[in-house]
C-alpha cells in the first residue's frame, strides 16, 4: 500500500500491486494504479488513467466528464479526463454504465474483476465526440486496442426523449426515462437502458440491447441478438438468427417463437416464461435452442421443434415441455429436459427424437407420449411420478431415490394403442410403483431396494369393441425388501423375481367381464421366482404352463383356476403348495422342509413330492389321476371325496392316510397286503394304490363298507352301513359307526370305538381282554358316566343289572354286551349295543369313558 503523490507538472505516476492512494495534483498527467482497490485524484488539467484487466475496483474522485451537447466550452475541454482500459473484453460493445447515487460504476459484460468508480459523476456527463472543424476529438474513454478518442458510443441527456439512434453500429445509452426507442437496419446496434421500463427495437442487425433497471421490452428483430433485461419483469423477443436473451432478476418472458436460429434463452431469477414455440399448424422451429430458467418457478417450452433443444430449469418449481400436437408436425429433435432442484413437471408429447428428461431433486412430473424414439426419464433424488404412454420406442425410466411411480401405459388420453417399444424401469431406493400396462414390448422392470409394486398387467376395453392387453414378455425384478410382482391379464412368456425380501408374485387372469361380456385369463407360461425370503406366488385364471418357485424361505404356492400344466416347486423352508379349480396337469415338489400340499376340485393329473421331512398332503374333490410320494419324513397324506385313481406313496418313517368318500361314489372295498405292505381302497370306479403307509385312518360311507387295515396303528371308521372292518397288526381304533358292523383288531392292542348306544350292534370277532378295550362316548350313552375307566361298579357280568349304579353288562353265556341307563331301578329298559364271543374274562378295566 502507497501514499503517492505528485506534483503541479505533467506527472507519471506509477502505482503497486496493492491499495494504493494517488494524488496527481495539476497538470496532464499519466496514472497507472495496477493491481488493488485504488483511490485516485487526478487534481487540475487533462489526466489520462490507465486501467488494466482485473486491475480490481479503483475510484476516481475528480474525474471531468465531457459533459452533455456536442459542443463543450474551452473551459470543460481543459479539464476532459480520459480512462485508457487494456485488456480482453474492455470493449464498447461490452461496456455498462450504471448510476449508483451520486456515483457513475463503469464496468464490462462479461468480465470479472474490473471495475470503476466515479465519484460525484453523472452519467451524461460521460460521453466520446468526434473531430469537428473547431476542435480535434475529445472524450472520456479509449477501450481496448484502440490508441486514439473514438465516437463509439453514446450517452442521451438526462432529460432526452429521442426514439431513434442516429448512428450506425454506436453504442448508445439512455436515461432513466420510460423510452420507447428503434435501432437501425443492417446495423450492430448496442443500446443500453438504464432505470426506466424501456422498449428497445434493434431491428436488423446483430444488436446487443440491455433493458437494465425496470419492466423493459426488448426486441432482437433480424440478426444474431443478446438482449439483457436486467432487474424487473422483462419482456424479450429474439426474431430471426441466433439470439442470446437473458431475462435477469425479475419474473421475464423470453420468447424466439418461430426462430430457425440456435437460441440461447436465461430466465435468471424469478418466476420466468421461456418459449421457442413453432406455429401451430404451420412449420416449427428447426434451431437447437437452449433454454435456462434459473433461479424460481419458471416454464420453458419448445414444442413444434424439429430441433435437439436443451430445457434446464435450475432451481424452483419449473414446467418443461418439448411438444407437438395430433394435428400438426411432431417434435423430431433430440432434446434433453433438466428439472434441477425443485417439484418440476417435464413433458414431452408427440416426439420423434431420442429425448432425455432429468427430473433432478425433488418431487417430480414426467409425461412422455406419442413418442417413436428411445427415450431416457430420470427421476432423481425426490418421490417422483414418471409416466410413458404410447410410444415406440425403448425407453430408459429411473426413479432414483425416493417413493416413485413409473408407467409405460399403451393408453391414454389421446387414443387407444399399445406400447410396442421395449422399455427398461428402474425403480431406484424407497418404495416404488413399476407398471407397464397394455404393452406389446419386452420390458424390464427393477424395483431394486424397497417396498416395491411392480405389474405387467393389461387389460381394458376401447373404442369400437376393441381390447387392449399386454402381450409382451416381460422381466420383473422385485430387488431387496416387500415386494409385490404381477402379469394380471398378460399374454405374454413373463419372468417375476421376488429377490430377497418377503414377496407377493402373480400372473392371474378374470374368469368373466360381465359388463363387455369377454373372457379375461392369462395366456403366457410364465416363471415366479420368489428368492429369499417368505413368498406368496400365485397364478389365478391362468391358460398357460407356469413355473412357480418358491427357494428359500417359508413360501405360499397357488394355482387357481388355471388350465396349464404348472410346476410348482417349494424350496428350502415350510412351504403350502396348492392347486384348485383347475384342469392341468400340475407337479408339486416340496423341498427339504415341512411342506404341505392341497389338491382342491382339480380335473387334472397331478404329481405331488414331499421330499425330506414330515409333509402334509391333501386331495379332496377332485378327478384326476394323482400322485403322491411322501420321500423321507413322517407324511400324512388326506383324500377325501375324490373320483381319480391315487397313488399315494408314504416313503420311508411313519407316515399315515386319511382316506373318505362319499355315499354318492358307492361302497369301499379295500385290501391289504402285509408282506409288501401295499393296500388299495375301491369305491365304485375309483381306486386308490397305497404303499410304505403305516397308519390307516379311514373312513367310509354309507354303504356297506370292506375296510382293511394297514401294518401301522390305523383308525377305521365304518361310518353308515353294515360294515366290515379288519384292522390287522399293530394297535387300532375300529369305530363300526351305525348299522350292524364286523370288527376285526388283529394282531395288536386294538380299541372298539362306540359312540351310540342306538347305532346297532356290532359283531367284535377277536376282542382280547387282556390287552383291549371298549371306548364309549359318555353324550352318546348317558347315565351319569365320569370320564376314565369304567367303575367297578359299574359293570357286571350277567343277565342283567342287580344294583341301581350298574350300567354295562356282559353276558358270558352268549357273548352279548348291554348298557342299562338306571340300572336295575326299572325305568330303562337295557340295549343290546355289541356281540362278543362268550365266555370271556371281561373286567370294568376293559371300557374306557370319554
Amino acid at each position: 500500500m502507497a501514499n503517492i503523490i505528485g506534483t503541479i507538472g505533467n506527472d507519471t505516476l506509477l502505482g503497486t500491486n496493492s491499495a494504493d492512494t494517488i494524488n496527481a495534483k495539476a497538470g496532464n498527467d499519466i496514472i497507472t494504479a495496477k493491481q488493488g482497490n485504488d483511490t485516485l485524484t487526478g487534481g487540475g488539467g487533462k489526466d489520462k488513467f490507465v486501467y488494466k484487466l482485473g486491475d480490481g475496483t479503483d475510484t476516481i474522485t475528480d474525474f471531468g466528464g465531457v459533459g452533455k451537447g456536442t459542443n463543450p466550452t474551452a473551459g470543460v475541454i481543459a479539464e476532459v479526463d480520459t480512462i485508457k482500459f487494456q485488456g480482453a473484453g474492455l470493449t464498447a460493445r461490452n461496456l455498462l454504465l450504471t448510476q449508483k447515487g451520486t456515483n457513475l460504476e463503469i464496468t464490462f459484460e462479461g468480465v470479472d474483476g474490473t471495475k470503476v468508480v466515479l465519484k460525484n459523476f453523472q452519467l451524461e456527463n460521460l460521453e466520446n465526440l468526434k473531430a469537428s472543424p473547431t476542435r480535434p476529438a475529445i472524450g472520456n474513454i479509449i477501450f481496448d486496442g484502440q490508441t486514439r478518442i473514438v465516437d463509439s458510443f453514446n450517452v442521451l441527456d438526462a432529460n432526452s426523449t429521442e426514439t431513434t439512434i442516429g448512428i450506425k453500429n454506436t453504442v448508445t445509452f439512455l436515461n432513466d426515462l420510460a423510452n420507447n426507442i428503434i435501432g437501425l437496419n443492417d446495423s450492430d446496434d448496442v443500446i443500453n437502458g438504464q432505470g426506466g421500463n424501456d422498449k428497445i427495437d434493434g431491428l436488423s442487425g446483430n444488436d446487443i440491447l440491455r433493458g437494465g433497471t425496470g419492466n423493459d421490452t426488448l426486441i432482437g428483430g433480424l440478426g444474431n441478438d443478446s438482449l439483457v433485461g436486467g432487474a424487473g419483469n422483462d419482456s424479450l423477443v429474439g426474431g430471426a438468427g441466433n439470439d442470446t436473451l437473458k431475462g435477469g432478476s425479475g419474473s421475464d418472458f423470453l420468447n424466439v417463437d418461430s426462430s430457425t436460429g440456435n437460441n440461447l434463452l436465461d430466465g435468471g431469477d424469478g418466476n420466468d416464461t421461456l418459449s421457442a414455440l413453432g406455429e401451430y399448424y404451420g412449420e416449427v422451429v428447426s434451431g437447437n435452442n437452449t433454454l435456462k430458467g434459473g433461479a424460481g418457478n419458471d416454464s420453458l417450452i419448445a414444442d413444434y421443434s424439429t430441433g435437439n433443444n436443451l430445457l434446464d430449469g435450475s432451481d424452483g418449481n419449473d414446467d418443461l415441455s418439448v411438444s407437438g400436437d395430433y394435428y400438426s408436425a411432431e417434435v423430431s429433435g433430440n432434446n434433453t429436459l433438466k428439472g434441477g432442484i425443485g417439484d418440476d413437471t417435464l413433458k414431452a408429447i408427440f416426439v420423434t427424437g431420442d429425448n432425455l428428461l432429468d427430473g433432478g431433486v425433488g418431487n417430480d412430473y414426467f409425461w412422455l407420449n406419442i413418442a417413436d424414439g428411445n427415450n431416457t426419464l430420470i427421476g432423481g433424488a425426490g418421490n417422483d411420478t414418471l409416466r410413458t404412454g404410447i410410444n415406440t420406442g425403448n425407453n430408459l425410466v429411473s426413479g432414483g431415490d425416493g417413493n416413485d411411480s413409473l408407467t409405460a401405459s399403451g393408453v391414454d388420453g389421446y387414443r387407444f394403442d399399445n406400447n410396442s417399444g421395449n422399455n427398461t424401469l428402474n425403480g431406484g431406493l424407497g418404495d416404488d410403483t413399476l407398471k407397464v400396462d397394455y404393452s406389446r414390448g419386452a420390458n424390464l422392470l427393477n424395483g431394486d431396494d424397497g417396498n416395491d409394486y411392480l405389474s405387467g398387467s393389461g387389460y381394458t376395453y376401447g373404442f369400437g369393441g376393441s381390447y387392449y392387453d399386454t402381450t409382451g414378455n416381460n422381466t420383473l425384478n422385485g430387488g431387496s425388501g416387500k415386494d409385490t410382482l404381477n402379469v394380471d391379464y398378460s399374454q405374454g412368456k413373463n419372468l417375476l423375481n421376488g429377490g430377497d425380501g418377503d414377496d407377493y408374485l402373480t400372473a392371474s387372469g378374470y374368469d368373466f367381464d360381465e359388463v363387455y361380456e369377454v373372457y379375461r385369463q392369462t395366456l403366457g407360461d410364465n416363471t415366479l421366482n420368489g428368492g429369499a425370503g417368505n413368498d406368496t406366488l400365485s397364478v389365478d385364471y391362468s391358460e398357460g404352463s407356469n413355473l412357480l418357485n418358491g427357494s428359500a424361505g417359508n413360501d405360499w404356492l397357488y394355482g387357481v383356476y388355471s388350465t396349464g400344466d404348472n410346476l410348482l416347486t417349494g424350496g428350502d423352508g415350510y412351504n403350502l403348495l396348492y392347486v384348485a379349480n383347475s384342469s392341468g396337469n400340475n407337479t408339486l415338489v416340496g423341498g427339504a422342509n415341512n411342506d404341505d400340499f392341497v389338491i382342491d376340485y382339480s380335473t387334472g393329473n397331478n404329481i405331488l413330492d414331499g421330499g425330506d421331512d414330515n409333509d402334509y398332503f391333501s386331495v379332496i374333490a377332485s378327478s384326476g389321476n394323482n400322485t403322491l410320494f411322501g420321500g423321507a419324513g413322517g407324511d400324512v397324506f388326506i383324500i377325501q371325496s375324490s373320483t381319480g385313481n391315487n397313488l399315494v406313496d408314504g416313503g420311508t418313517s411313519n407316515d399315515s392316510l386319511f382316506y373318505s368318500a362319499s355315499s354318492a361314489q358307492g361302497k369301499i372295498t379295500s385290501s391289504f397286503d402285509a408282506t409288501t405292505n401295499t393296500g388299495s381302497i375301491t369305491v365304485g370306479t375309483t381306486v386308490v394304490n397305497y404303499k410304505n403307509i403305516e397308519q390307516l385312518d379311514f373312513s367310509g360311507t354309507e354303504d356297506d363298507d370292506y375296510i382293511v387295515g394297514s401294518n401301522g396303528n390305523d383308525t377305521l371308521n365304518g361310518t353308515g352301513g353294515n360294515d366290515k372292518i379288519l384292522g390287522g397288526a399293530s394297535n387300532d381304533f375300529l369305530i363300526g359307526g351305525s348299522g350292524n358292523d364286523s370288527l376285526y383288531g388283529g394282531s395288536g392292542n386294538d380299541t372298539f370305538v362306540f359312540n351310540n348306544l342306538n347305532e346297532g350292534i356290532d359283531r367284535i370277532y377277536d376282542f382280547d381282554p387282556t390287552n383291549e378295550v371298549i371306548r364309549i362316548f359318555a353324550a352318546g350313552f348317558g347315565g351319569g358316566l365320569s370320564a376314565g375307566i369304567l367303575s367297578a361298579s359299574e359293570f357286571r357280568i350277567g343277565t342283567s343289572a342287580n344294583t341301581s349304579d350298574q350300567r354295562f353288562i356282559y353276558n358270558s353265556a352268549t357273548g352279548g354286551l348291554f348298557f342299562d341307563q338306571d340300572g336295575n331301578a326299572g325305568g330303562f329298559a337295557q340295549v343290546k349295543f355289541a356281540q362278543l364271543s362268550a365266555g370271556l374274562s371281561l373286567t370294568n378295566n376293559n371300557f374306557v369313558v370319554v
